[in-house]
């Protein structure tokens, strides 16, 4: 009779147990963007921002992110720059978290003109824990005439650790440039980033 009287009230104790006893409840909420702004001689009017539903990818479109150089063109447009500031909200405790960020862009370089597109990545607070990526370089061999696009891909690792609410906003400063390097006024080459996305590839309690 005891045991029946026990498996009786079962139900209503399940009923009745804490929210935070929920097997749901142990799981990391996940980070997320929230929102995105530009400033630079490449983005000079900021740039346009799409987050997906879960704000686990964002992707950033660039108008006037391009380089030029040729005869009678300033030598000012051989090198341009956007400071990109990811916002991201984190969890509470300590995260680290891999992020993928992917670039495309066209290059159209003549013999003699090299190009470069340097980036890094600096996370406040917090620390970006990967290396910081190499600069990609590009020339005539592989992007000559008529040109062709470009990807590049980078994985950025970083560590945060929130101790409360207060410190939960966390921005992420990527800071890039495309360069073209002449030999001389003569030859012509154009360099160019026309988009960017960012990736929350993997997140683990530390």
């Amino acid at each position: 009779m005891k045991l029946l009287t026990s498996l009786l009230f079962l139900p209503a104790l399940i009923l009745c147990a804490p929210a935070g006893e929920s097997p749901r409840s142990g799981q990391t909420a996940p980070v997320q963007f929230i929102s995105a702004s530009a400033s630079g001689s490449g983005c000079p009017q900021g740039v346009s921002t799409i987050i997906d539903d879960p704000g686990t990818t964002l992707t950033l479109g660039f108008d006037q992110y391009q380089t030029q150089v040729e005869p009678g063109v300033p030598g000012s447009e051989r090198e341009k720059n956007c400071d990109i500031f990811l916002t991201l909200r984190y969890p509470l405790g300590c995260t680290s978290t891999t992020m993928s960020a992917t670039y495309h862009g066209f290059a159209q370089l003549q013999s003699g003109v090299g190009g470069a597109f340097p980036a890094s990545y600096v996370l406040s607070p917090g620390a970006v824990t990967s290396s910081q990526p190499p600069t990609t370089k590009f020339d005539a061999t592989e992007f000559g005439t008529p040109g062709g696009v470009y990807t590049r891909n980078d994985a950025v690792t970083a560590k945060e650790d929130i101790r409360n609410a207060n410190q939960q906003v966390v921005s992420l400063a990527v800071r890039t440039r495309v360069i073209l390097q002449p030999i001389n006024q003569t030859v012509a080459g154009t360099l160019t980033l026309d988009d960017a996305s960012f990736q929350i590839t993997e997140q683990q309690h530390c």
